[in-house]
């Protein structure tokens, strides 16, 4: 983990997923400074969406060379399969919300569309 201030690259950007069509249960996960890196894992059909609530937070995707730091308010979603390595940027400490939904399961037919390839990362909407 790199603790100097790195910008983080561009993130690519594709239609937004519709809220509400997502019934999402969140999960928090406090990230202490200098706690070792957690994994987490969303299988085939399965999106993860992260929010940082607090601090910030580096993010690192197995299979991607791009590392993204996100602050406070910043989200982030990927499509399974994936593997998902986080932890708090720096010295302070870090909050992550994230939760995951299975694609077919939540998902109205409008709205599949807007459901990235598997391994794709997508930019949502500032909260």
């Amino acid at each position: 983990m790199n603790s100097l201030h790195t910008p983080s690259p561009a993130l690519p950007t594709v239609p937004p997923l519709r809220p509400q069509a997502l019934a999402l249960q969140w999960n928090r996960q406090p990230l202490p400074p200098l706690q070792a890196v957690q994994a987490l894992e969303f299988r085939t059909g399965e999106t993860g969406l992260l929010e940082v609530e607090q601090g910030r937070v580096w993010v690192t995707c197995d299979g991607l060379l791009e590392d993204y730091f996100l602050d406070a308010g910043q989200r982030l979603s990927f499509a399974g399969p994936v593997r998902l390595r986080v932890s708090a940027e720096g010295g302070r400490p870090a909050r992550l919300s994230w939760a995951r939904h299975r694609n077919s399961d939540v998902l109205d037919r409008s709205a599949a569309a807007d459901v990235p390839a598997p391994g794709a990362s997508i930019r949502l909407q500032a909260a």
